[in-house]
């Protein structure tokens, strides 16, 4: 498949190309599907290097690097950031250069990219100044469809305190929209397709219903938000799908659901559904997420009658779908796994299948025995349809997820997976939820 970005490749004399955070509405819908036909994707992985355009501006002086700055500065105007160069040579790289623009001499700049567990490759990630210029830089070889979230750490060296800042030369941010203190730009070398998760409709008369939940686990007051479609009718005779999903401030501020639903109800490819989004705190998300039965066990004989009660969902375990991200992702094929005949169906990003009942031995190793993944291994098939998807740069979580398909392709299970091109982040997990949300609606 031909990427966009190699249209470039007609203008030789071009050296370098500035990619565009966001230039429109359009970016990968399908991003390096894979079926259970389909052999699991090469991994290349990014390192250190100088790209061929800083090593240009390292070689001027004085009134032309002025001159060359200027145009950089311009450029990013009209085009955006970071720098992204073709490798004539690799058609697999590209050059990537981080760039942030500031002329104080007491400031320092850092770069963070979210969900890079256990990578070392990005090195200490300071950033470089050119000079005594304005230009601060960091360069990486990285794959040629590589997408991630990152932002820039400024920090005051006289006062030690450091902000947390977007890209100003990126349109491209999660979440689409205002930007806020959680807000982080997006470098998406894959865009092809249609961006389902921009709000595109002002009228709709879909809503979001607050609701209160008190656990008996931790004991925790969570809020849960429940999304309703379109000219929802409470007293439609056809019951509404619904999809239960953990971490609600996930789906809400970084995949951004509701406007997905509403985009994809409004334009017929998906029926009217239902969403139910569950709060988790930071603090005991990871005791009661995985592998917790406790959790399991009220989840399924209390919670859901609460939500269920006031609301017109269907109780067929073929319209009733969970998931979530990472221990979110877990627990939704571990609660699907013991009660198939209330969930039919699961959606799990970068699911946390490494996870067992402990995360380390009395030394502090860590212990990864796939738990689930071996009790789907050894039970009979069971009445589950799953949808999976994972980051080719996740590490021990790419390695579990390979063996959950291997194990559900044995026992014949109806599944999908989809691997792209990242880290354990929301960058490429809001745009394959699409899919994944569309194939489990077959």
């Amino acid at each position: 498949m031909t990427h966009k970005l190699e249209i470039h490749l007609k203008n030789q004399h071009l050296r370098y190309i500035l990619i565009p955070g966001l230039v429109s509405l359009a970016f990968i819908l399908t991003v390096c599907q894979k079926t259970s036909n389909e052999p699991f994707k090469e991994i290349q992985r990014p390192h250190s290097t100088i790209s061929l355009r800083l090593l240009h501006l390292m070689e001027l002086e004085g009134s032309e690097l002025d001159s060359e700055l200027e145009q950089i500065w311009k450029l990013a105007e009209r085009d955006g950031l970071p720098l992204v160069e073709l490798d004539t040579l690799d058609s697999d790289y590209k050059y990537l250069t981080l760039i942030y623009r500031n002329d104080s001499e007491n400031t320092r700049i850092t770069f963070e990219v979210f969900g890079i567990y256990d990578e070392y490759r990005w090195g200490d990630m300071k950033l470089r100044r050119l000079g005594d210029s304005d230009l601060h830089y960091r360069c990486y070889k990285v794959p040629h469809d590589i997408c991630f979230s990152y932002r820039f750490n400024v920090i005051d060296k006289l006062t030690g305190i450091t902000s947390k800042v977007v890209d100003p030369y990126n349109p491209n941010a999660i979440p689409i929209g205002d930007t806020y203190n959680y807000s982080y730009s997006v470098l998406d070398l894959h865009k092809d397709g249609y961006l389902w998760n921009a709000k595109k409709y002002s009228d709709l008369n879909s809503r979001i219903d607050t609701l209160h939940y008190t656990d008996k686990i931790v004991h925790k007051d969570r809020d849960i938000y429940v999304y309703l479609p379109p000219n929802y009718d409470e007293d439609r005779e056809e019951a509404y799908p619904v999809i239960y999903l953990f971490d609600a401030f996930i789906y809400l501020n970084r995949v951004q659901v509701p406007n997905i639903l509403d985009n994809l109800i409004s334009e017929g490819k998906i029926e009217p559904m239902a969403a139910v989004l569950f709060g988790t705190f930071r603090s005991t998300r990871s005791v009661i997420l995985p592998l917790n039965f406790d959790f399991k066990d009220e989840f399924v004989s209390e919670f859901l009658p609460t939500i269920r009660e006031p609301y017109n969902f269907s109780l067929r375990p073929e319209e009733n779908l969970i998931g979530g991200m990472s221990f979110g992702g877990l627990a939704g094929a571990f609660i699907g796994f013991h009660h198939p005949e209330i969930f039919g169906k699961v959606l799990s990003q970068s699911g946390s299948f490494w996870r067992g009942f402990k995360q380390s031995d009395a030394e502090g190793t860590s212990i990864r025995d796939d738990w689930l993944i071996n009790r789907f291994l050894v039970e009979e098939k069971l009445p589950l349809k799953l949808y999976l998807d994972w980051g080719l740069q996740e590490n021990y979580v790419l390695d579990a997820n390979r063996r959950m398909v291997k194990v559900l392709q044995k026992k014949g299970y109806e599944y999908k997976f989809i691997e792209f091109n990242g880290w354990h982040d929301w960058s490429n997990s809001r745009k394959t939820f699409v899919e994944g949300l569309q194939y489990l609606l077959e």
